[in-house]
């Protein structure tokens, strides 16, 4: 039953001289083509894993800038509560809406006005120390007058010595102690405090620290910068020091 190998006659070996190299190599070039295919989906799948991921952390860095403006704001709040529970007389809480701290004038504007019993002159605080005091009021909305502008004017003393003085505004960081004889006693690192004898501001609220005196033999008076205590670019909730308005007052707004 044994039968011997035959050869191929000449159209089987042409045949197959001349297509299965092209078989072979096909396969190969569509085993390369399922690879390539493979890894681009891959890549894909990876691609979109990364979006979802990158879009989850997003999500959260969102959530953690979130809680801590939550937290930092609890924060604020409590000391706002913890200094208004010093202070012996009725307080308004507000919010600041918006800044005005321009060249020209340095002011703010809060969310409270004439239907909350803000009124003109009332001052205006946090836990730092002093902010300003209420320049303008509307029903809803009032302008808040910062020590820092040249318009503004406090009585004020140095609480190690009790020199007195006018404290105003010089510039969108500084104030300045005006009409201090220029024999007194002040020194940097002073504190300034209100006097309360200018009918706005209560006595002994912060106003700010000497950083600066300058004494010159030709000038009655001292030249003296103070640095305010609070920190009027970041304000967010103030406090104001409510009084009894008077008639002007309550038609002054609009």
């Amino acid at each position: 039953n044994f039968r011997p190998a035959e050869r191929m006659d000449l159209l089987q070996r042409a045949v197959s001289e001349s297509f299965l190299p092209l078989f072979k190599g096909l396969s190969k070039v569509t085993a390369f083509a399922d690879e390539v295919i493979g890894d681009y989906l891959l890549l894909r799948q990876i691609h979109a894993e990364n979006e979802s991921l990158r879009e989850q952390v997003t999500a959260l860095e969102q959530k953690l800038i979130d809680y801590q403006d939550a937290y930092l704001e609890n924060l604020r709040l409590r000391r706002l509560l913890d200094f208004k529970s010093t202070i012996q007389t009725e307080t308004i809480a507000a919010q600041v809406v918006l800044h005005d701290l321009t060249g020209w004038f340095q002011t703010l504007m809060i969310d409270k006005g004439l239907r909350d019993g803000i009124g003109v002159d009332m001052a205006v605080v946090n836990d730092e120390g002093v902010v300003g005091r209420i320049l303008e009021v509307s029903d809803r909305y009032a302008r808040v007058l910062l020590i820092t502008d040249a318009g503004s004017s406090i009585d004020a003393v140095i609480q190690r010595n009790r020199v007195r003085g006018i404290v105003g505004g010089k510039d969108a960081n500084t104030c300045v102690l005006k009409y201090v004889r220029g024999n007194l006693d002040v020194q940097e690192g002073d504190l300034v405090v209100s006097s309360g004898k200018d009918g706005v501001f209560p006595k002994g609220l912060r106003l700010g620290t000497v950083q600066g005196v300058y004494k010159d033999p030709l000038d009655l008076f001292q030249k003296i910068d103070v640095k305010p205590v609070v920190r009027l670019s970041a304000l967010e909730e103030l406090l104001i020091i409510k009084r009894d308005l008077k008639f002007s007052d309550r038609v002054g707004g609009s």
